[in-house]
């Protein structure tokens, strides 16, 4: 089977490829937030979606306020796999969720010294993605880009070689089939 390397299979691979680069980054989990609101029990730390992994919520000054499925029923009113509803009012409490080696963390903020009828008082907080987890799949993406990239880089170049090689090789090979047709009449010529 003969296959023609021409500029549109170099360019058909080059969009498969970047096809390829796009749905693995759409497989990246999506962002964990944390909401934080005043309720008639305390304040609900909300997350934006719940762990099955080793969590832990911990306060500002790294006192743990809940590991796992265990809390401290002085400071903690209740606790899910997606919540933590305090007592009293913290500033900021961040979570970690952790699962094998790799983990995700949140910081739930809230501005205690606002009144409760402020909205503003709490907004959901983005994550920065600097998370151990989130920076697992950071570097999986990337090598997958960059592998998607190079390769279609390799074979772009490898089409355009080709293609500037084919000439010359029709050339050589057009100068052998001559050279050998020239040497068989030199043969068969009778010696006078």
């Amino acid at each position: 089977m003969n296959f023609k390397m021409t500029n549109i299979t170099c360019v058909l691979l080059a969009v498969a490829f970047s096809a390829l680069v796009v749905t693995a980054a759409a497989d990246a989990p999506p962002e964990l937030t944390c909401n934080v609101t005043k309720t008639p029990d305390g304040y609900l730390h909300q997350l934006s979606r719940s762990s099955d992994c080793d969590t832990c919520w911990e306060d500002n000054n790294g006192g743990v306020l809940a590991r796992k499925q265990d809390y401290d029923q002085n400071k903690v009113q209740s606790l899910t796999d997606q919540s933590l509803t305090s007592k009293l009012c913290h500033d900021n409490i961040i979570y970690t969720s952790t699962c094998g080696v790799t983990y995700e963390r949140a910081h739930c903020t809230y501005t205690c010294s606002s009144p409760i009828s402020d909205p503003k008082a709490s907004q959901p907080t983005p994550v920065t993605p600097v998370a151990k987890q989130n920076l697992t799949w950071q570097i999986l993406l990337g090598v997958v880009v960059g592998v998607g990239v190079l390769t279609a880089v390799i074979l772009y170049i490898n089409c355009r070689k080709k293609k500037a090689r084919r000439p010359v090789v029709n050339y050589i090979e057009e100068q052998e089939v001559m050279d050998v047709r020239s040497q068989l009449k030199h043969k068969n010529r009778p010696l006078v």
